[in-house]
C-alpha cells in the first residue's frame, strides 16, 4: 500500500459510480479527497471483463440516464474517454408465431408498431404516453437530481399543479393498476410495458405506481457504454485524478472512526488509521452502520438509526444473465414481419400475456427461473465489443432474466452452466439460426456471483435494497439520512441505498456532492440544470 497522507478534507468509502462522482465534483471544488476501494479496480458495477477479445459488460450494461444526468456535460466525459450510443430501437417483444411488436422513444413511431397489432390501442398510446412522458420529463427526472421533498411536502406541493396530481395519483396505485388504468386491450403491449418496468426486480403489485412510466420511459431511452461499461468508470476515474483525488485500491475499511458521535476517519483492515473532516460511505445501510460504524455510536447519535437499519429490506429477487461470445449473430424470424425487430436492443421472448408475465415472477419468489427473458445482441450497436479482425461475423450477446436468490433445485454453482443451453435454445426458438450456433466463449453471472464480486449487493440485491415505500424518495435509507447527511455528525452516505437509487442513474453522487460542498463551505462550480430550475418553480423538487 502506498504512504497515504494523514489527513483529508474528504475520505470515501467505495469506489463505484457514486463514489467516483462525488470525489470528481469534490475534488474540483477544492477538497482533498481519498477515495478508498476494497476491489482490485474502480467502477462497482461498472464491470467489463475481456476474455479472448470479447467484452462482457457483466453487470451493467444498460444506461437508463446518460442523456440526461449533469454530470455528462458537467464532467466532460465524452472527452476523457466515454460515449454512449442509442439503438435505433431499444425494445420489441417476440411472439410465438414469428411477429414482433417493437418500441421506440418517438411516440408516433411506436403507436404504427401498435397499429398492427390494435389500432384501438395505437390511438390510445399517444394520449396515455404524452401524459407519462410529461410526468417523468417535468418531475420524475428532475426529482432524480436533487434532494427529495419530504413525504407530506411533496404530497402538498404536488397539489398545486396537474403533473403533480398525477404523480400523487400514482403513488397510491400498484404497477397493475398504473397500467390498467391506460386502457390498453393488446395484451402485447400491456406485457411489454409491464415487463419493461419490472425486469430489475420492482414488484407489480407494490405500491409507487409512477415508478412505471418512469422505467419505460427511461429503458426506451436507453443507451449503452461504447467499448463496455468500464470505460464510464475509466473516465470518472480520469478526471477525479487530474483534479487530484488520491486512489487506494484493495484498501478495504474496516471501521469508521468516531469520537462519541462525530466521524473523524477511518480504519482500513490493514490497520492504518486516515483522519477527514469528512467521511462519505457509499456502502450499504447495514454495513454503514451496524458494522463500520457499530450500534453503540448509532444509539448514541439516535434512538431509531439502529432499529431503521437492521429492518432495511433487499430485493425479493435477483438476476441470472449469461454472457455468449457467438460465431454469430441471432437472426429472428419476426424479422420478416417487422425488420426493425431484429437490432431491438432489449428483446422480450418467453412471454406474450400479463398472466405469464405475472407466472414468471411467482415462480421466481418461490425459489424457481423461468423461460422467460430477455436478449440483447451488444455488438450490434457496438462492433469493437468482439475481435471483429480476427472473427469477422462474430457477435456478443447477453440473456437476461429473474432470478431468486436461493434457487430451489439446489447451489447455483451447480446450476449454473445449465442455463447456458437452455436460455441460447430459447433463444433459437426466436432466431433459429442460433440452434448450431458455436458458442465460443460463455459466463453465467448467477445471484451468488452478484454477491461475490459485489458485497454491497447482498443476496444479489442490484439495487442495494427493495424500491418500496418505506425505503423510497426521502425514506431512503432512511427519514434521518435522505438528505445524504446523517445522525453521525461528519458521515454522509452516497450510495444507491439512498435516493435516487441504483441503476447507474450519475445521481445520487451527484447530489451528496452538492451537500458536502455546502458543509466544507466550498463553492459549487456546477449550474444546476435548467430542467431542475423548472421543475422547482413548479413546486416538483424542493
Amino acid at each position: 500500500m502506498a504512504t497515504l497522507d494523514r489527513e483529508y478534507d474528504v475520505i470515501i468509502i467505495g469506489g463505484g459510480p457514486n463514489g467516483l462522482l462525488t470525489a470528481c465534483y469534490l475534488s474540483k471544488a477544492g477538497a482533498k479527497v481519498l477515495l478508498l476501494e476494497r476491489h482490485h479496480e474502480l467502477g462497482g458495477g461498472l464491470i467489463t471483463e475481456e476474455w479472448s477479445g470479447f467484452r462482457f459488460n457483466t453487470h451493467a450494461k444498460l444506461m437508463m440516464m446518460m442523456d440526461r444526468a449533469p454530470a455528462y456535460t458537467d464532467l466532460e466525459l465524452e472527452s476523457w474517454g466515454c460515449s454512449y450510443r442509442y439503438p435505433d430501437a431499444p425494445a420489441a417483444i417476440f411472439t410465438r408465431d414469428g411477429r414482433a411488436l417493437t418500441l421506440y422513444p418517438d411516440i408516433e413511431r411506436t403507436a404504427a408498431s401498435i397499429a398492427r397489432f390494435s389500432p384501438a390501442d395505437a390511438l390510445r398510446y399517444v394520449d396515455v404516453m404524452q401524459e407519462w412522458y410529461a410526468v417523468v420529463e417535468e418531475a420524475l427526472i428532475p426529482a432524480t437530481f436533487t434532494l427529495p421533498m419530504p413525504m407530506l411536502d411533496m404530497v402538498v406541493s404536488y397539489q398545486q399543479s396537474e403533473i403533480g396530481e398525477l404523480v400523487n395519483e400514482m403513488a397510491e396505485e400498484t404497477f397493475l393498476e398504473t397500467l390498467d388504468n391506460t386502457g390498453f386491450e393488446s395484451e402485447l403491449l400491456r406485457t411489454a410495458i409491464l415487463y419493461l418496468g419490472t425486469m430489475y426486480g420492482m414488484d407489480p403489485d407494490g405500491g409507487l405506481g409512477f415508478l412505471l412510466p418512469l422505467f419505460y420511459h427511461r429503458l426506451l431511452n436507453a443507451s449503452i457504454i461504447a467499448n463496455g461499461s468500464h470505460q464510464l468508470a475509466g473516465s470518472l476515474a480520469r478526471f477525479a485524478n487530474r483534479n487530484g483525488v488520491t486512489f487506494e485500491r484493495a484498501a478495504p475499511v474496516a471501521k469508521i472512526l468516531c469520537d462519541g458521535t462525530r466521524a473523524i476517519g477511518v480504519r482500513l483492515t490493514s490497520g492504518q488509521e486516515i483522519m477527514a473532516k469528512k467521511v462519505v460511505a457509499t456502502t450499504d445501510p447495514q454495513t454503514t452502520f451496524l458494522e463500520m460504524v457499530g450500534e453503540d455510536v448509532c444509539n448514541k447519535a439516535s434512538s431509531s438509526l439502529v432499529d431503521q437499519t437492521k429492518a432495511w429490506e433487499w430485493e425479493s429477487t435477483s438476476l441470472i444473465d449469461v454472457h455468449y461470445a457467438l460465431d454469430r449473430r441471432p437472426v429472428h424470424t419476426a424479422a420478416a414481419f417487422d425488420p426493425v425487430c431484429d437490432r431491438a436492443l432489449v428483446k422480450i421472448m418467453g412471454v406474450e400475456t400479463v398472466d405469464e408475465l405475472l407466472e414468471h415472477i411467482d415462480l421466481v419468489r418461490g425459489g424457481g427461473v423461468g423461460m422467460v427473458g430477455a436478449g440483447m445482441t451488444l455488438t450490434d450497436l457496438d462492433p469493437m465489443q468482439a475481435p471483429i479482425d480476427l472473427e469477422p461475423n462474430s457477435a456478443v450477446a447477453c440473456f437476461e432474466t429473474l432470478a431468486p436468490y436461493k434457487h430451489s433445485d439446489g447451489s447455483w454453482d451447480d446450476l449454473a452452466a445449465g442455463y447456458s443451453r437452455s436460455f441460447l435454445d430459447l433463444w433459437a426458438q426466436y432466431a433459429p439460426n442460433l440452434a448450431d450456433a458455436t458458442v465460443i466463449r460463455d459466463y453465467v453471472n448467477h445471484p451468488a456471483y452478484i454477491e461475490a464480486k459485489l458485497p454491497n449487493m447482498k443476496r444479489g440485491s442490484i439495487k442495494h435494497g427493495a424500491y418500496v415505500t418505506t425505503q423510497m424518495l426521502s425514506n431512503r435509507p432512511n427519514i434521518d439520512c435522505s438528505s445524504h447527511r446523517t445522525p453521525i455528525e461528519n458521515l454522509y452516505v452516497a450510495g444507491a441505498s439512498v435516493w435516487p437509487g441504483g441503476m447507474v442513474l450519475l445521481a445520487g453522487g451527484y447530489n451528496a456532492a452538492g451537500v458536502i460542498a455546502d458543509d466544507l463551505g466550498l463553492e459549487r462550480w456546477w449550474k444546476e440544470p435548467d430542467f431542475v430550475v423548472e421543475a422547482r418553480a413548479k413546486g416538483l423538487v424542493g
